[in-house]
């Protein structure tokens, strides 16, 4: 998997298949796969939270979630042509769940609509379990959280508190955490409950979901961001460039299943000999 970095950021060169042939492996080892989102409006939101920063360079897969990020990497000579979205990759995860008999949690969203969501998910996917929920509004504190979660011993995981806060929560207790598989997918419990529908077809092939969600949702801010982080990544080009210069690209059509430590180690060996 060849990873490029776009506004000082890591992104993933994958598809949804590489994400489903992963998951065996991953469920299969003590190695967590962390899959999380890079677009416009996080990357925009990293010199803020600088903890987000590290959650994406920890992260095993760093979707290209978003078209500006595959439009840049065109524009810097990158070879992201496909954008892949966190809402695609649950469904993929789910469909996999599902064949497996897999064991999901959900965190986030209002009460309503992650019960709602968790409901419709047990009615469309019968072989997963549903082993526990938590809305996003609770009063308890991320180690309470945590902690409630691991007593039900998910495989999946999928946190749907929007950005930064999702990544927040994750780079604060990922390490503690015991499920397998991490997702961060913003809003997509509102689309699973029902509650919200997605862009139709016609705006999801041509990539304009985000434009569709703009004009409906009155987000002119989205708009701004896209065109900030357009320029910023131009102008970080030449660092970009150096970061993906010292990074060698991994064999294979997804991550390695080693620790960054574990691989920074393998490199000094080589390095030495």
């Amino acid at each position: 998997m060849e990873t490029e970095y776009i506004s000082g950021l890591p992104v993933d060169n994958l598809t949804r298949q590489d994400i489903i042939d992963d998951l065996p492996a991953y469920l299969a080892s003590d190695k967590k796969m962390i899959i999380t989102s890079v677009n416009p409006q996080i990357a925009m939101q990293v010199e803020q939270y600088p903890e987000v920063r590290k959650y994406i360079q920890r992260a095993t897969h760093r979707l290209p979630d978003g078209v500006g990020v595959v439009k840049m990497s065109k524009y810097l000579g990158g070879n992201i042509r496909e954008r892949v979205t966190g809402i695609d990759v649950m469904d993929d995860c789910l469909h996999y769940a599902d064949a497996h008999g897999c064991r999901i949690f959900l965190y986030g969203a209002k009460k309503e609509v992650v019960k709602k969501a968790a409901a419709n998910i047990a009615a469309d996917y019968p072989n997963l379990k549903v082993v526990g929920y938590i809305d996003g509004y609770t009063e308890l504190s991320g180690d309470e959280i945590t902690t409630r979660i691991n007593a039900v011993h998910p495989d999946f995981l999928f946190v749907a508190l929007g950005s930064p806060k999702q990544e927040l929560f994750l780079e604060e207790q990922v390490d503690a955490l015991n499920a397998k598989v991490y997702l961060d997918v913003g809003g997509t419990f509102d689309v699973l409950s029902g509650t919200v529908k997605r862009a139709p077809q016609f705006f999801i092939k041509l990539n304009l979901e985000w434009l569709y969600r703009s004009l409906k949702y009155r987000r002119p801010e989205r708009l701004i961001q896209i065109l900030q982080y357009m320029v910023k990544s131009w102008r970080m080009r030449g660092h970009s460039r150096q970061m993906a210069g010292n990074k060698k690209p991994q064999v294979g059509t997804g991550k390695s299943l080693k620790t960054p430590s574990e691989q920074a180690s393998d490199r000094d060996v080589k390095k030495n000999s």
